[in-house]
């Protein structure tokens, strides 16, 4: 496929005036999820009402379950995909992806004494090609048992300020790495895990993650490689989509079969613009704008967890944990007592 120069121009164009925006990775994804907050349809009793906040409460007195989340369309279960999607959507810092193709399963981690929600997790697939896990092992393993053995942890989110309170990212983590995920997903899916693995949501930019502190239950192995482009998001993207389609005779630029579609399209489209470009300096303003954007995504830090650890035993690790936390901060009368969610005109702190 082959643009006139006027359209060639014109998609470059697009590209450069949207990753110009953008000069770190959190720049780009606070302009996501408030670009997604504005557009959404709130309701009168949100999940905001279902977020804990008694933070008067000793991390020593919470009891603490993990729900599998029910995602039948017409679930009666509390714990559906509803409450489950909206807590993820008002709290998580990144614009979350609901269509994953692959392996899903879903928490909602409880404190029963109150009734009250203190996080969500997601699990699926993982990655199958990781720098740091081939590093590890010494060799690239076979895919037969990264789908066998390997689980990610893709969403691990407390509800704010409960994380910041009580390290709640912490203890969902060491949820995580319990028998009580490999328990679950290898009677869903017929799996013998051995090994959880998660990345942090930043790289360089914070240099550091929820997920350390957590040894002996999960270790920081390495980094991830990072030479990719965050992916133009929503309606930017789906009328991009279809304007490539019109222009190239109604055909998709990519089988619609195809995994990872999206980061495909995108690859498509620039290589397009590249091939078509006949005005060097606009090339070269295109090709400037894309290896800036590139540097927006960062090599994220690289966990691994090998199961063996009972669920009671992880939650009194992280109590003890929790308790030093919580205790200093009421000290330093530091506690946060106002739920932190997103919503129109909101603006948080994104890199907590």
């Amino acid at each position: 496929m082959i643009l006139s120069e006027e359209d060639a121009i014109y998609a470059a164009d697009k590209f450069i005036n949207y990753y110009s925006q953008f000069n770190r990775i959190d720049d780009y994804l606070r302009f996501v999820k408030k670009d997604r907050i504005f557009s959404r349809q709130g309701s009168l009793f949100g999940a905001e009402t279902e977020m804990f906040d008694s933070f008067d409460m000793h991390p020593n007195d919470m009891n603490i379950c993990v729900h599998i989340v029910d995602t039948e369309p017409k679930s009666s279960s509390r714990f559906n995909q509803w409450l489950y999607s909206e807590t993820l959507n008002l709290t998580a810092s990144n614009a979350v992806e609901e269509a994953i193709p692959g392996r899903t399963h879903k928490w909602i981690i409880e404190e029963t004494t109150t009734k009250k929600v203190l996080g969500v997790v997601r699990f699926g697939s993982p990655t199958i090609n990781s720098k740091p896990r081939n590093d590890y092992f010494g060799k690239v393993l076979p895919l037969d048992v990264i789908n066998n053995q390997f689980v990610m942890g893709f969403n691990i989110v407390p509800v704010q300020p409960f994380g910041y309170n009580y390290l709640g990212g912490k203890l969902l983590a060491l949820l995580a790495c319990s028998n009580e995920l490999k328990n679950q997903f290898d009677k869903k899916y017929g799996t013998d895990l051995k090994y959880f693995e998660t990345t942090s949501l930043y790289g360089t930019t914070k240099g550091m993650s929820m997920y350390d502190g957590l040894k002996p239950y999960l270790r920081h192995i390495g980094d991830t490689e990072s030479n990719f482009l965050p992916l133009f998001h929503d309606d930017e993207f789906r009328d991009f989509f279809w304007w490539f389609n019109e222009r190239n005779g109604g055909e998709r630029l990519v089988s619609a079969d195809k995994s990872s579609k999206k980061l495909k399209i995108q690859q498509k489209m620039i290589a397009i613009i590249r091939k078509s470009l006949k005005d060097q300096n606009k090339l070269n303003e295109f090709n400037s704008i894309i290896e800036k954007a590139k540097n927006l995504t960062e090599k994220k830090r690289y966990y691994l967890s090998k199961f063996g650890h009972n669920v009671d035993q992880v939650i009194e690790w992280w109590k003890k944990k929790a308790s030093l936390r919580y205790e200093k901060l009421v000290s330093e009368n530091r506690i946060r007592t106002k739920l932190e969610i997103w919503e129109p005109g909101s603006d948080l702190e994104i890199i907590r």
